[in-house]
């Protein structure tokens, strides 16, 4: 049975459609499959909530890990894991500042926090 492709059926509620756009095998050639990747790493890196919590506190004010270890209630060593998650994931960067690194949004977290609102479930009555 290995290598036996198992035949579904398209509902004919949406087979013209899937039709007219090549067919169901085209629609699957042509996802995106880096921007999809791209798009998974960030969604991943934004599964936290603390991460949230960091990327909507250095969009008022750049920080520390002194004061972000505050905002989200943890040492910094779990803060530092945090921030590596958010840099590696182009969203903040960091500068030194004398015995300091401060944290700021990368223009990309601040396109990403800015666009949160938008995402809110919608709640339906």
């Amino acid at each position: 049975m290995a290598g036996v492709k198992k035949r579904f059926v398209i509902p004919e509620e949406i087979r013209v459609e899937v039709e007219e756009k090549g067919g169901f095998e085209r629609i699957i050639k042509e996802l995106p499959r880096d921007e999809i990747r791209m798009v998974a790493k960030v969604m991943n890196t934004l599964s936290d909530p603390r991460r949230v919590k960091i990327l909507y506190a250095l969009k008022r004010q750049r920080m520390c890990v002194c004061m972000l270890r505050k905002v989200i209630g943890s040492s910094y060593s779990r803060c530092s894991y945090h921030l590596s998650k958010l840099k590696t994931g182009g969203l903040v960067h960091s500068e030194r500042l004398g015995n300091y690194f401060i944290y700021s949004l990368t223009p990309f977290g601040k396109s990403i926090v800015k666009h949160f609102k938008k995402y809110r479930p919608e709640v339906r009555t």
